[in-house]
């Protein structure tokens, strides 16, 4: 039983700071207070800053989906703060703040003619930098981050905790390919850097993924901005974004990032696209088989031997599930309103957390158009609860079999005609013309 002298030691209420639990076990025999103890600890303190970047912070310029999207974040998250990037603003931030990293980040527009790459290559610079939220202008939350992501950085005790977010994707039917990978607990690598989290500042899993990049440029220089290469690596996805960050993750370990397993996940997509693609797929069905697992019995080089490979790989992860272990330990956290949320440890400070879903039913096209109908044309004025109501009528019927409480984040992947939603001049007149007949057909119904 614990002395008064313990007792007292512990603080105000006897409450027990988390780190000092395993120090306070030792000496005290009394568990059940400990526990009761380290339950009344307040909340953990992190990063609450939500980053958004686009080329211009004029929201005219948007998309009107994109306006709506990013209200709901602030709405969402009223007491976190909200910090808008424009090129200006990473430009200066690569050249004064990451000057390592700043030519990388001039040139590769340039050799892949395309702005894109830039705008991920800050993504994960902010993060690093700054901490907190990265969101595309292209994803909203359907409820406040604060409970799930606080109960992710108390499990982890520790405040460099990055956390990636798992996005479940519509599978049409049985045995249908997603290269960016289906998602929810079957494929945790999953994953794609519109969203992305850092409780804190300077976690090294950030700044990898930038030395991965440039690492991965230099010694491919000779190839890679080629515009006619088929090889699926070179594709910006593989190179930058959700590729290259599923690749990431899988290959970071308690020890910081593992550059062979790296490697050997980049030189699995050094192969023709349709390959790479296949590949792609295979390792979000293989996400439960670690890489020393992989390399050991990789993809054969011959295209006629990959679908016999595969079917032997998830063989050999059946079995494994079968017996009760994962490659990767899973983590039950318990969410004050919400229920139980099984996190994925890929290492103590990096958890994938399943909370998002891409939506198939409702492309931007169709996204553009609910932000019409559940607008007020006389104020220009649009209503967050009608908007959002029905993007959480379209997951629910989407993924039935999907707990509604998971669906804190919803990312719109499928572009349905309008491309990175794009907001051209032909973009904007189609708009308004659909703004004149709903504004028409409202006045009649009146």
């Amino acid at each position: 039983v614990c002395s008064r002298q313990q007792l007292e030691a512990t603080g105000p209420a006897g409450v027990i700071p988390f780190r000092t639990m395993v120090v306070q076990l030792r000496s005290c025999t009394s568990l059940l207070l400990l526990v009761a103890a380290s339950l009344a600890e307040p909340a953990p303190n992190f990063t609450r800053v939500i980053h958004q970047q686009f080329r211009t912070g004029n929201t005219s310029e948007w998309p009107p989906e994109w306006r709506t999207l990013s209200q709901m974040w602030r709405e969402k998250h009223p007491t976190w703060e909200w910090r808008f990037w424009n090129d200006e603003d990473e430009a200066e931030m690569f050249r004064e703040q990451l000057p390592e990293f700043h030519d990388l980040y001039q040139w590769i527009p340039i050799c892949r003619q395309t702005s894109i790459a830039r705008a991920d290559l800050a993504s994960y610079a902010i993060l690093y930098l700054h901490g907190g939220m990265y969101a595309d202008l292209d994803t909203a939350p359907l409820s406040s981050l604060d409970a799930a992501l606080g109960a992710a950085v108390a499990a982890a005790a520790r405040e460099d905790l990055a956390v990636i977010i798992n996005i479940e994707r519509f599978r049409a039917e049985e045995g249908a390919m997603e290269e960016r990978g289906h998602g929810g607990y079957a494929e945790p690598y999953a994953t794609d850097k519109d969203l992305m989290f850092s409780a804190a500042p300077r976690h090294k899993f950030f700044y990898e993924v930038l030395s991965g990049i440039k690492d991965y440029m230099a010694m491919h220089n000779s190839t890679v901005c080629k515009a006619d290469v088929e090889g699926g690596t070179y594709d910006l996805m593989y190179m930058t974004s959700w590729g290259r960050l599923s690749m990431s993750v899988r290959a970071w370990s308690e020890h910081g990032m593992n550059r062979t397993n790296l490697r050997f996940l980049e030189d699995l997509f050094l192969r023709d696209r349709e390959d790479a693609t296949y590949i792609g797929f295979a390792l979000h069905v293989l996400g439960h088989l670690d890489i020393i697992s992989l390399q050991a019995q990789p993809p054969p080089a011959n295209v006629k031997y990959l679908e016999r490979w595969l079917e032997n790989s998830l063989k050999r992860q059946e079995k494994l599930l079968d017996s009760g272990s994962f490659a990767k330990p899973h983590l039950d956290l318990h969410i004050p309103d919400m229920g139980s949320l099984q996190a994925v440890v890929q290492a103590p400070d990096l958890f994938i957390l399943p909370i998002a879903a891409s939506p198939s039913t409702l492309p931007k096209s169709a996204l553009r158009s609910l932000d019409l109908k559940c607008t007020d044309l006389t104020t220009d004025t649009t209503d967050l609860g009608c908007f959002t109501d029905a993007i959480a009528r379209t997951l629910r019927d989407e993924f039935p079999e999907r707990p509604a409480d998971l669906n804190l984040l919803v990312v719109f992947n499928q572009d349905g005609g309008i491309w990175e939603g794009s907001w051209d001049a032909s973009k904007q007149q189609e708009f308004q013309s659909e703004r004149a007949k709903l504004a028409e057909s409202t006045k009649h119904e009146l």
